[in-house]
C-alpha cells in the first residue's frame, strides 16, 4: 500500500496549524498599527485570506468539471465554521459583542445570499453563469464596504481617543524592523497555509477516493473540514492572543465570501448543478445554522454565551450524523 498520501496530508495539516498560527498574529499587528477594530479586520482581510483555500480547491474541482465536489466544499466550509469554530470561540471565551450592528447586518447578508442560491437551485437547477459573474461585481462592493466602514469606525475611535484619554492618543511609530517582521510572518504564514491546504485537500481525496466515498460526501466533510482549517486554527490563535472579536468578524466574513467569492468563481468557470440532496438537505440545514446565529446575536445586546457554542456544535454533529446516514 502507498503511505505517502497520509503522509503529504499530515504535513499539510502542519503547515496549516503554523501558518494559521503566523498569518493571524500578523493580522492582529496590522489591526493594532492601523488602529482598526479587530472585528473588521476579521471581515476583511482575514476572511479572505483564509478563505483562499476553499476558493483554490472548488476553483479546481469547477476546471476539472467536478462541480459537486466543489459546492459540497463550500456548503461544508459555511457549515463546520457556523457549527464548530464558531462554537468553540463562544464556549471558551463568550466574547462581548462590541460591534453588534456590524454582526447583525453580516448575518443576515449571509443569510440572503444562502436564500439566493437555494433559490436559485430551486427554480433553474443549477447557479448559471451569470449568477455567478453578479456574485463576483457584488465582491467588490462587498470589500468596498467594509473598507468604508473599517475607515469609519477608525474614525470614532480615534475621536474617543483623543477626546478621552489624551495621553493615549499620542500615535508611536513603528520601527522598520517591527514593520517588516509582522509584513514577513503574515505573508509567510499565508503561503503556508494555502500550501499545507492543498495538500490536506489533494491527498485526503486519494484517501477517501482509496475508500470509495462519493465526490460530494468528499467535498461535505474531508475537503470541507480541511480548508475550514485556517478558520479554526485563526480561531484558536485569535482566543490565545485575547483577539477573539477578530475571530468571530472573521467566521461571518469568511462565510459570506464563501458564497459571493468561491461560487461566483466557480460558476463563472462551469455552471453548478444543484442535486436533490443539496436542494434538501445540505443549503437548508446552512439556512437553519445561519438562522440560529441571527437568533442569538439579536437575542444578545452585549454577549453571547457558552450555551450557544455547545447548541451550534450539537447542531452540526446532527448535521454529520444526516451525513453518514445517505451515505450508509
Amino acid at each position: 500500500m502507498d503511505y505517502w498520501p497520509f503522509f503529504w496530508f499530515i504535513l499539510g495539516l502542519l503547515l496549516i496549524i503554523k501558518g494559521s498560527d503566523w498569518f493571524v498574529e500578523g493580522a492582529v499587528w496590522i489591526a493594532r498599527a492601523l488602529k482598526v477594530s479587530d472585528i473588521m479586520i476579521g471581515a476583511t482581510l482575514v476572511s479572505l485570506c483564509t478563505t483562499l483555500p476553499e476558493a483554490m480547491v472548488s476553483t479546481n474541482s469547477a476546471l476539472k468539471g467536478n462541480t459537486d465536489m466543489a459546492m459540497g466544499n463550500v456548503l461544508g466550509s459555511i457549515a463546520f465554521n457556523s457549527g464548530v469554530v464558531l462554537a468553540i470561540i463562544l464556549i471558551f471565551t463568550q466574547p462581548k459583542i462590541r460591534y453588534a450592528k456590524n454582526l447583525k447586518k453580516n448575518s443576515k447578508e449571509l443569510l440572503f445570499l444562502i436564500g439566493a442560491v437555494f433559490l436559485l437551485g430551486l427554480v433553474f437547477g443549477e447557479i448559471h453563469r451569470f449568477a455567478g459573474i453578479l456574485l463576483l461585481i457584488y465582491l467588490g462592493v462587498y470589500l468596498l464596504r467594509n473598507v468604508v466602514e473599517a475607515r469609519r469606525i477608525q474614525r470614532e475611535e480615534r475621536l474617543e481617543r483623543e477626546t478621552g484619554e489624551p495621553e493615549k492618543a499620542k500615535k508611536v511609530k513603528p520601527g522598520k524592523k517591527e514593520v517588516l517582521h509582522s509584513v514577513l510572518i503574515f505573508t509567510l504564514g499565508l503561503g503556508m497555509t494555502v500550501l499545507g491546504a492543498e495538500l490536506l485537500v489533494n491527498n485526503g481525496e486519494i484517501i477517501a477516493q482509496r475508500l470509495g466515498v462519493p465526490d460530494l460526501i468528499i467535498g461535505l466533510t474531508m475537503t470541507s473540514v480541511g480548508t475550514s482549517l485556517p478558520e479554526l486554527v485563526t480561531a484558536i490563535s485569535a482566543i490565545r492572543k485575547k483577539a477573539q472579536d477578530l475571530s468571530v468578524g472573521n467566521i461571518m466574513g469568511a462565510n459570506i465570501l464563501n458564497i459571493i467569492l468561491v461560487i461566483g468563481i466557480m460558476a463563472t468557470i462551469e455552471p453548478v448543478t444543484m442535486n436533490l440532496s443539496i436542494l434538501s438537505f445540505h443549503l437548508p440545514f446552512a439556512l437553519f445554522i445561519t438562522v440560529t446565529i441571527m437568533i442569538f446575536v439579536h437575542s444578545r445586546k452585549k454577549q453571547l454565551t457558552k450555551n450557544m457554542g455547545r447548541s451550534l456544535l450539537g447542531f452540526y454533529g446532527i448535521y454529520l450524523a444526516g451525513i453518514l446516514l445517505t451515505t450508509l
